[in-house]
């Protein structure tokens, strides 16, 4: 195991590719393979309402980040820092569409507004801030600052949707609502892993553990959605 310092990159050839991190990508594979799966699964539960509309672009959009990410690992010795810009900025849109979510069943049709135009105006100002570090700031020496914005962007989207109003949601509509606050939790731990680099081995590093970790969240966050699909709070919105 390494703490504070990462192992070197994997390194792979094929068909004259000096490909990187290999285990990265297809961890990124799989995430976006459960994505696209858990997209298909809503779309079969044959409902118009928009709560289950907005997960479903959620994890097509999130699914889709996650490819564009994973290429700009592998293929970073041909796109360098450039190559993960698409996964960064795919991201900020993918968090836009939880928010919506849970902002689409929200009582109050004044307060909906304002949370909409909130949440709309957030993504404005967050993608001009990223698209403003990409251009301006020499991403190669330092990639971490490319993945500062999408991330606190995530986390605040996730943990006033997902965390405070799933748990609002919880006392006023329905129990299940608590796999959403759930899942944000399950997703903690990989904030500790990326900031102190904890890195468990060589060929199984903080990114590989990082993808473990998102796909048990997902999964809690399906749970909910499918386990909301089958109450009265499904056809209320019809």
């Amino acid at each position: 195991m390494r703490i504070g310092s990462n192992y070197d990159k994997i390194e792979w050839k094929v068909c004259n590719l000096d490909l990187l991190e290999p285990i990265t990508f297809f961890g990124d594979l799989l995430i976006a393979a459960f994505c696209f799966y858990f997209a298909y699964k809503i779309l079969k539960m044959n409902t118009k309402a928009l709560f289950f509309y907005y997960w479903r672009w959620f994890f097509i959009s999130f699914g889709i980040a996650i490819i564009f990410g994973g290429l700009g690992h592998l293929l970073y010795n041909y796109t360098g820092a450039f190559g993960k810009w698409f996964g960064w900025l795919g991201s900020l849109i993918s968090s836009i569409f939880l928010e919506m979510a849970f902002i689409s069943i929200y009582p109050n049709p004044k307060v909906k507004k304002i949370l909409y135009l909130i949440s709309y105006a957030k993504l404005v100002i967050i993608f001009i801030i990223e698209l403003l570090i990409l251009s301006f700031v020499d991403i190669d020496k330092n990639q971490a600052l490319g993945l500062i914005v999408p991330s606190i962007n995530f986390f605040i989207g996730i943990g006033c949707y997902a965390g405070f109003l799933g748990y609002y949601y919880q006392q006023t509509i329905s129990e299940n609502f608590n796999y959403f606050w759930i899942g944000l939790l399950v997703l903690v731990p990989t904030t500790a892993l990326q900031l102190f680099k904890i890195n468990p081995h060589q060929y199984f590093d903080r990114n590989d553990l990082s993808h473990i970790i998102v796909i048990l969240s997902l999964i809690v966050f399906y749970q909910g959605v499918k386990k909301l699909s089958k109450i009265d709070f499904a056809k209320n919105l019809d």
